[in-house]
């Protein structure tokens, strides 16, 4: 599989994360990288775009060279980065995970303005599922996602206006975790799980369509390929590890 993202210097999220969710999937992962991102958890600093030509000759070297089974695409920042990678996308017969990557989970933007008019018009419609967020939903749909109600009727919205699958992430409904699959036909199927508390997550929409694209250059059908990713996301969410700082370290912290 081949992911197209940014980096995370922390490991916990962008093309770390990919790395890491493919190879647990059971997939070797490609990657081209759009932007190199200085951030950790809870904090964004700073983001340097890789120029557009340089993506996209990443993508075309990647998918002439090696047997790739699937794509995925993460952060692309820009509306430059954007259009480069749909045109080096375009014409490849290969199942296309697209994550709308918009907002951090610190609320820092991770796209520029217009980059979205760029999804719509050029990424959406080579796509084989979109997975976004909450935010990234209401963003994408035009209303306020709140409720399973709305997540549902967002999905179904986006899958309808573009006529690609689409996966609501609703792993921050207050009550539990909810993610609904609305297809093109009108069909859904809606995934739910007792929230885990106490654990502070990063990176788990881009591990998600990771494990999702991974599995899908496996040769799983869709449902399954998420039904196996979603498992897997909650799995390393029960079993994270923490940090621990010995008292010395600490000192020399603040000292």
């Amino acid at each position: 599989m081949l992911t197209i993202a940014g980096s995370d210097c922390s490991a916990g999220a962008g093309l770390q994360a990919d790395l890491k969710a493919a190879h647990a999937m059971g997939a070797y992962a490609l990657t081209a990288v759009t932007c190199v991102v200085s951030e950790v958890p809870g904090r964004v600093n700073a983001i340097q775009e890789i120029s557009p030509d340089l993506v996209a000759d990443q993508v075309r070297l990647c998918l002439d060279s090696f047997p790739a089974g699937a794509v995925k695409t993460g952060m692309l920042y820009s509306p430059g980065i954007a259009g480069a990678v749909a045109d080096a996308l375009r014409g490849r017969k290969l199942p296309f995970v697209l994550d709308p990557v918009m907002i951090a989970t610190a609320g820092s933007s991770l796209m520029l303005k217009h980059t979205i008019d760029v999804y719509e018009q050029a990424l959406f419609p080579l796509a084989s599922l979109i997975t976004p967020n909450m935010d990234e939903l209401e963003k994408l749909a035009g209303f306020p996602i709140c409720t399973e109600s709305d997540l549902r009727h967002g999905a179904q919205t986006l899958a309808e206006r573009h006529g690609v699958a689409v996966l609501a992430k609703g792993g921050h409904m207050h009550r539990e975790c909810c993610d609904i699959l609305a297809l093109p036909s009108g069909g859904t199927r809606t995934w739910r799980r007792p929230r885990i508390t106490g654990v502070s997550t990063h990176g788990t929409g881009c591990t998600l369509s990771s494990a999702i694209t991974a599995r899908l250059a496996a040769g799983d059908a869709l449902p399954g390929a998420i039904d196996r990713a979603l498992a897997f996301v909650a799995q390393s969410i029960r079993t994270t590890l923490r940090w621990e700082f010995p008292a010395q370290m600490e000192v020399l912290n603040h000292g």
